[in-house]
């Protein structure tokens, strides 16, 4: 019978042998207010509060307070090693080490946002600032400021080196989004394509961190964008990159915004989207007037190269793009793009001459310069300029020079990976060594462990033997008060029981002098009715009664059966209604004779001499894990009420709110009663709500 209250066999726990007197001893109040807190009971409910009452927990302490001291000292020695801090000083350190993961957090929060980076040592200058702090040196923040710092630097084989000693440890979710980004970036190439598993990875990454709701989520879309433009996915690429701007942190800034309208353009020109180009470009335009840097103004020239070129007008093409690049050459910002750019504008316009001139210009910038670059694009296009021009041999010796690039790209990456796999080797070799450490350390922990538990298992038999020792003495007395506290559970039932036939003498009282008037008015037929719904209502008050709980169903039969007797004496004075809603009414269970009281003092007062046809209402519901029992009519109110009704129904009240804290004494949400009077408009009627915990059989 779940949730239903019962009659708790406290003997059964009270009751002290001799044989396990020591553990009954210690378990005893524990055990009683387990039980009474389980199934709710008004009985155990008030004997533990009887416990309190005497302090009769505190007797127990106090007769063993010197022996559990003695042991509470000692384990407090044997394990003062790992109790150094006191627990507010831990939750001041956990409070400032959250504040400066924060302030560590917000920094490169503050960096990544940005483009571009006018000093990209800022990164590392900070982190040497930091090492001087105790924290910093311990702290996830240390590596992954480091990595960020590599790549920068574009050192970004140094980044999962670095990063591997984040293996392990305890990560919150921006410092797990930090790392997955530095090592997705470690092997992210912006100028060729993703393959299959560092997209898997990349997509993975994404999702936890959009999962978790990280601030850092838009990193992984602007990879991702970029990887499905590699593969000429460019529909996703436009989606990815739109989720990029959505999840951006500062995307009220102009510079994102010019950045987002830049990245579409390139992606509406990859679409041959003419139409949503144009607009792409205007929006560019507008943002970039809104920053208000000239660099990014003057890259509009380069943008607008390439609307031209989409639609074919070469001239104005090469004018957009010359102006681009004298501004980049005027600043000293050249690079090998640039050239790129201007020579293949040349190019399409027809002027081949210029076009050879940039193209090897190029070339020359790129190795004065010593910049990583694919020159298989000049070399490309080196070739058809030469011959367009009719200049078959330099063709050729482009087209050879192309493919010796090639060539020579080739076997740098070769090598490349061939110093990862060295790199890598050493590194694992590395973590074998300190994991070997660590296994050896943790053995001896292990072992040092296991001693103090043999030493604590002897010392707790030691003083288990002196407890029995000690409370063997003290075995008759505690028999004694567990022969006073079954004495007193037996006294507060009955008081219990007493306070709910506190209800009944009055209604008999009432239906017999209504019996009477039958009688005495010779309404025979009427009279034996009403003998007959009286004789039921007897019987379900003696019958219920007897039990703590009934069911919904078994009450609302006894209120449509009390109801009715009160309309046979009262003729077309009301009427009423009971609504239960969705309830189960088998398996709610309800104190017995609860709404009884407030039924009556609606149709004895509230429906006495009034000028229209009064309404009862009473309705059951379920309302946030409690019953909600709502008793309303459209009577008087309280302006009819003498002192003598008044003083009834405040009876009521108070026999039912006793009932009520008696039987739901333990209860997580508390039983109560809300009396509304005059709540109409008109100021007239009377409500009564009553709440109780839900209650299932």
């Amino acid at each position: 019978m779940k949730g239903f209250a019962k009659q708790v066999d406290l003997s059964r726990y009270l009751n002290i042998r001799k044989e396990n007197y020591f553990a009954a001893s210690h378990v005893v109040f524990f055990r009683i207010f387990r039980y009474s807190v389980k199934i709710m009971v008004p009985q155990a409910g008030a004997c533990l509060s009887y416990a309190r009452k005497n302090n009769f927990r505190m007797k127990i302490r106090q007769t063993g307070a010197l022996v559990h001291l003695i042991l509470i000292v000692l384990l407090l020695q044997l394990f003062s090693c790992h109790q150094n801090r006191k627990p507010d000083t831990a939750k001041e350190e956990e409070k400032l080490v959250d504040s400066l993961d924060m302030r560590y957090r917000d920094f490169l929060l503050d960096h990544l946002t940005k483009q571009e980076l006018e000093d990209k040592s800022i990164v590392r200058k900070k982190r040497n600032e930091l090492l001087q702090k105790a924290y910093f040196v311990r702290s996830p923040y240390n590596p992954i400021y480091l990595a960020y710092a590599y790549m920068l630097e574009d050192r970004l084989d140094s980044i999962p080196i670095v990063l591997h000693a984040l293996e392990g440890r305890p990560l919150n979710p921006d410092q797990a989004v930090l790392k997955d980004y530095f090592m997705i970036r470690a092997d992210f190439s912006f100028d060729e394509m993703t393959n299959v598993t560092l997209m898997k990875k990349l997509i993975d990454a994404k999702e936890f961190a959009a999962k978790n709701k990280s601030t850092f989520t838009f990193l992984f879309y602007n990879l991702l964008s970029n990887a499905n433009y590699r593969r000429g996915d460019y529909r996703q690429a436009l989606r990815d990159i739109e989720s990029w701007y959505f999840y951006h942190p500062e995307r009220a800034d102009p510079r994102v915004s010019q950045v987002y309208q830049e990245v579409k353009f390139m992606q509406y020109m990859a679409l041959r989207d003419f139409a949503k180009l144009k607009g792409s470009l205007d929006s560019c335009r507008h943002y970039a007037r809104l920053t208000g840097d000239t660099a990014t103004i003057m890259r509009m020239y380069d943008l607008q190269s390439q609307y031209y070129y989409s639609i074919n007008d070469n001239k104005r093409a090469v004018e957009a793009s010359r102006a681009y690049f004298d501004y980049l050459r005027s600043s000293r910002a050249l690079n090998a793009y640039a050239f790129a750019n201007l020579a293949k504008n040349f190019m399409n316009n027809q002027q081949i001459d210029s076009a050879i001139k940039y193209f090897n210009a190029g070339l020359r910038f790129i190795k004065e310069n010593k910049i990583k670059h694919n020159t298989l694009f000049y070399y490309q296009n080196l070739q058809a300029a030469y011959a367009l021009k009719g200049d078959y041999e330099r063709a050729y010796f482009s087209l050879d020079s192309a493919f010796r690039g090639y060539k020579n790209n080739a076997t740098r990456m070769e090598w490349e990976k061939m110093n990862d796999i060295n790199t890598k080797y050493e590194t694992e070799k590395k973590d074998q060594a300190i994991k070997l450490l660590k296994t050896t350390n943790a053995f001896s922990h292990k072992i040092m462990v296991q001693q103090r538990w043999i030493f604590v298992i002897l010392l707790a038999l030691v003083f288990s033997l002196a407890f029995f020792i000690y409370f063997r003495n003290k075995q008759k007395l505690l028999q004694n008060i567990n022969q006073r506290i079954m004495a007193e559970n037996k006294q507060l039932i009955l008081e219990q029981k007493t306070r709910q036939n506190q209800l009944n003498p009055h209604f008999i009282y009432n239906a017999i002098a209504n019996l009477q008037g039958l009688i005495s008015s010779e309404q025979k037929a009427k009279a034996n009715q009403y003998l007959l719904l009286l004789s039921r209502q007897i019987r379900d008050i003696l019958e219920l009664n007897r039990e703590d709980y009934i069911s919904l169903e078994q009450e609302i039969k006894s209120l449509h059966n009390y109801i009715l007797l009160q309309q046979m004496r009262y003729q077309d004075v009301f009427d009423f209604e009971i609504k239960t809603g969705d309830l189960d009414l088998d398996n709610v269970m309800i104190p017995p004779m609860l709404i009884q009281p407030f039924v009556e003092n609606a149709i004895e007062h509230a429906f006495k001499n009034l000028s229209h046809k009064g309404q009862l209402r009473i309705s059951f519901r379920e309302d946030d894990e409690q019953l909600h029992i709502t008793v309303s009519d459209n009577g008087w109110g309280v302006q009819m009420h003498t002192e003598q009704v008044k003083h009834k129904t405040s009876l009521s009240q108070t026999i039912t709110r006793e009932r009520l804290e008696l039987l739901f004494a333990e209860a997580e949400a508390r039983a109560r009663i809300e009396i509304t009077p005059n709540y109409n408009e008109d100021k007239s009627g009377y409500k009564v709500d009553i709440y109780i915990p839900l209650v299932l059989f």
